[in-house]
């Protein structure tokens, strides 16, 4: 990607006909985020114990960073890295199966959207039962 903006970006300046060649420079990046599959799905049982297991979605890989993936790395512990839903549950009345779930998730606003405001509850009791359930998990009870 990184060389595609490099040719897009010479081509519209020599296009352009500017005098000198453009830099481009990357000044941040972080690495994808990747979960270790076998720790995932020791904390899956945790998880469907708070939501119930037909409401665990594996969406496949996502697009996107998080220095969570760094903070795994340098602690040498296994990232498991989730994503929990913040819209009114009533949303998704009539989605029975996981492709109704991402045709509602679709015309959602995104969580860096300006439109974006999740409902507290029951976001928070979730999102704090989902953290306990597989901190017991991996801690002990």
């Amino acid at each position: 990607m990184l060389d595609a903006i490099d040719r897009i970006v010479a081509g519209e300046a020599a296009a352009a006909g500017a005098p000198t060649a453009p830099t481009v420079e990357s000044t941040a990046s972080f690495p994808a985020v990747v979960n270790e599959p076998a720790a995932v799905r020791s904390s899956w049982p945790a998880l469907a114990q708070v939501v119930g297991e037909h409401r665990l979605v594996d969406p496949g890989p996502v697009t996107g960073s998080e220095d969570v993936g760094l903070l795994a790395s340098a602690a040498g512990a296994p990232c498991v890295f989730w994503l929990l839903g913040g819209a009114d549950p009533q949303a998704f009345t009539g989605a029975t199966d996981t492709a109704g779930v991402f045709e509602v998730v679709a015309g959602l606003p995104s969580n860096h959207s300006p439109q974006y405001a999740p409902v507290p509850r029951p976001t928070i009791d979730t999102g704090v039962a989902a953290l306990v359930s597989v901190a017991r998990h991996w801690f002990g009870a």
